[in-house]
């Protein structure tokens, strides 16, 4: 049983963990550090505070979703960098993540030089999600609510011109998605809706619990 394939068995055997205790442990198995939430007071209306996706709800998405290897995934707000971490363990696809933090660009930086995968393809931007442009090679996009409506209205355009530039299938996965958010996605955009996930059981309560999935493809 190879690291990848352990990592899914202790989520699947972790229903007596929390899920900060589930991440503390994962973190441990790969060498990094992501279990953390901002509480400083500093996040603001555009730009939300730091907090992981749990690893449960990741294997969730994957599971759904899976990504290929020749996928290139964008995390806009990636934080300490759970995301790139898990994707790239898990299905040994290339990872790009923007954050406009300083503290928690240093700090995943820091995980991607002592996380256990050494071949890993990750890479870290320190940026504003307005002002990054991204690549014309990335085929899947995640948004944990990092941000607020209007600075994701900047966002899409610059995905949407990254599209125009070099058309391709190009993925958007929203997680906790703002109302305002997928109004505008479904009104004032070319993105196609492909499929909504529950996160979890939580769901139930909070009907924002889940993930939205988009794409755009070439005509």
């Amino acid at each position: 049983m190879n690291l990848s394939e352990k990592i899914q068995q202790l989520i699947e055997e972790s229903s007596c963990l929390t899920d900060e205790e589930l991440g503390q442990a994962i973190d441990s198995q790969l060498q990094i550090h992501t279990e953390e939430i901002q509480e400083d007071g500093l996040d603001t209306y555009h730009c939300h505070r730091y907090e992981p996706t749990p690893y449960r709800v990741l294997q969730v998405l994957f599971d759904a979703h899976p990504l290929k290897k020749e996928d290139v995934l964008l995390d806009y707000g990636s934080g300490l960098g759970r995301l790139a971490f898990y994707a790239s363990l898990r299905f040994h696809c290339s990872c790009r993540g923007v954050e406009m933090a300083e503290k928690w660009y240093t700090i995943s930086d820091n995980n991607r030089l002592s996380f256990v995968q050494e071949d890993a393809d990750i890479r870290f931007i320190l940026d504003t999600a307005d002002h990054y442009e991204p690549e014309d090679d990335i085929t899947t996009i995640y948004c944990f609510n990092p941000f607020s409506p209007d600075v994701f209205r900047q966002v899409l355009s610059q995905i949407t011109r990254s599209f125009e530039r070099r058309p391709r299938v190009l993925t958007l996965i929203l997680y906790y998605p703002e109302d305002d958010t997928i109004f505008y996605i479904e009104h004032h955009t070319a993105f196609v809706l492909m499929d909504e996930i529950a996160a979890s059981d939580a769901i139930k309560k909070d009907r924002r619990e889940r993930f939205v999935i988009y794409q755009l493809r070439p005509a």
